[in-house]
C-alpha cells in the first residue's frame, strides 16, 4: 500500500479543487470557517469506504499489525500534526477518510490522535505516537501511555485550546464523511477532548457515539465521568 500523502497546490487562495482537496485552510479559531467547512462535506460513497477498510485489513494481514498500522498512518499522522500545530484544518477527504477508517478498525490510532491533543509535543512527539499506534499492546507502550495520561491528568494548565479545536473540527469532518455505523470513534474522541476541557457538550457527543455503537467503551467512560462530575485537573480550574 502506498503512503497516503497529497500534493498541495501552489496558491493557497485558489477555490476548492478536485477530489475533495482544499486550497485554503480553515482556521480552527474561526467558528464561521469551521461551520462552512463542515457544511460542505457529504458522506462518502460506500464503495470508497469499503475499499479503504479492505485495504487496511489486507495490509495488516500481509505485513502484520505493527507494520500495517505504521504504513497506514505514516502520511496522515504527519498531516494531522501539521494542522494541529498551526491551529488549522487542511486535510483532504481522502486523508480524513483514511484516518477515520483507521480509527474504526484500530482503536490505538484513535488513542494516538487523542494523545497528540492533550499531551505536550515535547513529551509525546511524532515517533512516540507512531510507536503507540503500532504496538499498543506491548507492556512498554502500555506503561508509556499510562504515564503520559497520568501526568496530563494532573496538569492544571491543560492542553492548548487551538490544537484541541483543530482536532475537534477534523474529527467532526470525519464523522460527516463516514456512514453512521462508523461515526462512533470520531464522536467518542470529540467527547473525550471536550470532557478533558470541562466542556458541557461532552455528554452530548458521548451519546452520539453510543447511538452509533452502544459498545463504544470510551464514550461510556466519558458519559459516566461527566455524570459524576469527574475530570482532569484542568477541567476544574
Amino acid at each position: 500500500m502506498t503512503k497516503h500523502r497529497r500534493t498541495r497546490n501552489a496558491n493557497p487562495h485558489d477555490p476548492p479543487g478536485p477530489e475533495g482537496r482544499r486550497q485554503r485552510p480553515v482556521h480552527a479559531d474561526s467558528p464561521d470557517e469551521c461551520r462552512e467547512f463542515l457544511e460542505g462535506l457529504d458522506e462518502l460513497d460506500a464503495d470508497v469506504i469499503d475499499g479503504l477498510v479492505g485495504r487496511l485489513r489486507a495490509d495488516r494481514r500481509e505485513r502484520g499489525p505493527e507494520s500495517g498500522n505504521n504504513e497506514w498512518m505514516d502520511g496522515p499522522l504527519d498531516e494531522w500534526l501539521d494542522n494541529i500545530d498551526h491551529g488549522r484544518v487542511d486535510l483532504d477527504e481522502e486523508t480524513m477518510a483514511t484516518i477515520a477508517v483507521g480509527m474504526h478498525e484500530v482503536l490505538a490510532m484513535r488513542d494516538a490522535l487523542i494523545l497528540s491533543l492533550i499531551v505536550d509535543r515535547a513529551a509525546c512527539d511524532r515517533d512516540t505516537l507512531m510507536t503507540i499506534l503500532s504496538r499498543p499492546r506491548t507492556p512498554p507502550v502500555s506503561a508509556l501511555v499510562r504515564d503520559l495520561m497520568t501526568a496530563a491528568f494532573k496538569d492544571d494548565d491543560g492542553p492548548d485550546m487551538d490544537r484541541c479545536q483543530a482536532g475537534i473540527t477534523m474529527f467532526s469532518a470525519m464523522a460527516c464523511l463516514m456512514p453512521l455505523s462508523m461515526t462512533a470513534q470520531p464522536f467518542a474522541a470529540i467527547a473525550y477532548i471536550l470532557w478533558w476541557l470541562g466542556d458541557c457538550r461532552a455528554p452530548v457527543y458521548a451519546l452520539r457515539s453510543l447511538a452509533a455503537d452502544e459498545d463504544c467503551t470510551l464514550a461510556a467512560i466519558v458519559l459516566g465521568a461527566s455524570e459524576r462530575g469527574l475530570g482532569p485537573a484542568c477541567s476544574c480550574t
